[in-house]
């Protein structure tokens, strides 16, 4: 069964406890997910009603697509797992009475990139939770004013990274010149004429936009079954263009495309300029 709920983490590693980053993880994956943004939104709304975050706080996970955790409570209760935790039964409807006790955890996301795959973090090619656990707070992306014939890049601040585990079909994309870069299924990539695409509607022979600006023939698309940690970024920009990413040689998106653009049409119509507001 897929499962792509990822949890929020803070940029630097050791802003967080073990024992509470254990805590989130049951949270997201095991008692307390809320697969649709409906519900995510349900129980930010129950939350601020019941004075547990404020309207601004409410506001700002539902942009990001994101919803509030707690340590001693959840969505599922009482059908929990094994070794869960919670307690309490947390709604995820503005309808439903107040509770008392509660105490605030975390937030919970969805996500992308197996944990073998390299990123360009300011200049750093490392994985994902390799720069995570360096504390890293900067990723290398286009800049706003970035074009297909000319692409520029910037450092963007990572407002937080994403991480958890999946069950689910990874992608194996492959180009010509040796390039290959694994991600889930819905993972935005750039064709080289500037479509922002998901990565299981690539196939053999399609053109893929390079991070030094080549136009990559994808020699081979494979899927193969994955169980573990996936991981993300979520630049702070909320620029879609300055969300395309450097990873393994390819320009990829951020998390937000899979998050809070992720009813957004990918589809764009591009001729010079790397244009993504369609997005």
């Amino acid at each position: 069964m897929k499962k792509n709920i990822l949890i929020a983490l803070a940029v630097v590693a050791t802003s967080m406890s073990s024992t509470a980053l254990a805590q989130l993880q049951t949270r997201c994956f095991q008692d307390d997910q809320l697969e649709t943004s409906e519900l995510a939104r349900g129980r930010n709304a129950w939350a601020r009603k019941c004075g547990l975050i404020t309207a601004a706080r409410e506001a700002y996970l539902n942009e990001a697509n994101e919803y509030q955790v707690f340590t001693n409570g959840c969505y599922a209760y009482p059908n929990v797992p094994a070794g869960s935790t919670c307690s309490f039964h947390v709604p995820a409807s503005e309808a439903q009475a107040c509770l008392t006790g509660l105490i605030k955890l975390g937030t919970c996301v969805a996500g992308c990139f197996t944990p073998s795959q390299h990123v360009d973090f300011g200049g750093r090619d490392v994985t994902v939770p390799e720069a995570y656990a360096s504390g890293l707070t900067q990723v290398t992306a286009l800049t706003a004013d970035a074009r297909l014939d000319a692409l520029s890049f910037g450092n963007q601040p990572i407002r937080s990274y994403v991480a958890g585990d999946t069950q689910e079909d990874i992608f194996l994309l492959q180009s010509s010149d040796g390039r290959r870069i694994e991600v889930t299924s819905t993972h935005p990539m750039l064709l080289a004429d500037g479509t922002m695409v998901k990565a299981h509607a690539l196939k053999e022979g399609d053109r893929l936009l390079g991070s030094d600006g080549s136009k990559l023939e994808l020699s081979s698309v494979s899927v193969f079954s994955f169980k573990g940690k996936v991981w993300n970024v979520r630049p702070a920009s909320q620029n879609k263009t300055e969300n395309v990413m450097s990873a393994e040689g390819f320009l990829t998106g951020s998390v937000r495309y899979q998050n809070e653009w992720a009813s957004d049409d990918y589809r764009l119509s591009i001729r010079e300029e790397v244009d993504v507001s369609g997005l």
